[in-house]
């Protein structure tokens, strides 16, 4: 049983967030927590401290409870019964933090609306919440079925962290898994999508087959078996493209990340929901 934590606003983005995990406890096991974390400014807190502020803070928590609660409503008909959201008032961050911590949950579900510009996923990935997460995050951008996943692949020899995360999560889900190994493409270099054959000539594509062997081991552990491979040199942008028919992938980004890398910039593109987990 998947122990997930799902972020909401009253917003577009958490009502996406939303529908997608409703879909998804259609096809694994999964309990479902919300959460709502009222942000206020410092200097929006009534002075002093007390029965003044306690009732101020009640307040506004009725007053969030009620609207997430509306939100959740509008989707009943289509979604399994869920229990009360959770409502705290304070930081963003660290409010998800403490309940990620407190609580000990597999999964963070937040709704992320997509954009085409890098700039709003490189202020999330860099955020307190994705830098010290102790769990993967789900981020939903679209509202998708999430029927089909793929799990990303690069040169990095250990595919565990990613496999393991994505099958101590979905090992019971339905749906079709590829792998999909990927480079960006270097001037002067020409670009392929191809879908790798189970009996093609070993000496093709060797540290992507390498790389191919492991996943598919780990994933037998499981009693799955991947659907398709493919190996893909281009540009994140024609990568990107080619992901979009998946609705589920899965990913690893690394602790340090730079403005201006390839990667962050392909994770911010796609336009499916990303299981991001760390190295």
């Amino acid at each position: 049983m998947i122990n997930a934590l799902l972020s909401l606003n009253a917003d577009l983005a958490s009502s996406i967030a939303f529908r997608y995990a409703c879909r998804l406890m259609e096809q694994t096991e999964m309990r479902l927590q919300s959460i709502h974390v009222e942000e206020v400014g410092k200097e929006s807190y009534p002075p002093g401290s007390g029965w003044v502020r306690h009732t101020w803070e009640k307040g506004l928590v009725q007053t969030a409870r009620e609207e997430i609660a509306q939100l959740m409503n509008a989707e009943k008909a289509s979604c399994p019964p869920l229990g009360a959201p959770t409502v705290r008032v304070g930081e963003y961050d660290e409010e998800l933090l403490h309940e990620l911590t407190e609580k000990s949950y597999d999964l963070l579900i937040e709704g992320v609306l997509n954009s085409f510009h890098s700039q709003p996923f490189y202020k999330k990935i860099r955020s307190k919440l994705y830098k010290y997460t102790p769990c993967p995050i789900l981020m939903v951008k679209n509202l998708v079925n999430p029927g089909r996943a793929a799990l990303l692949l690069s040169d990095e020899p250990d595919v565990r962290p990613l496999v393991s995360v994505f099958m101590k999560l979905f090992d019971a889900r339905g749906g079709d898994i590829d792998l999909i190994y990927f480079s960006f493409k270097k001037p002067g270099q020409s670009v392929y999508m191809e879908k790798i054959p189970e009996d093609g000539p070993s000496g093709e594509h060797g540290t992507a087959r390498t790389i191919f062997d492991t996943a598919k081991s780990l994933l037998a552990e499981k009693d799955r078996h991947p659907k398709e491979t493919w190996v893909i040199r281009n540009t994140a942008e024609n990568i990107s493209e080619f992901l979009s028919d998946y609705g589920l992938i899965g990913a690893c980004f690394p602790r340090s990340v730079h403005k201006d890398s390839a990667m962050l910039n392909l994770l911010g593109r796609i336009p499916s929901a990303v299981l991001l987990c760390k190295k």
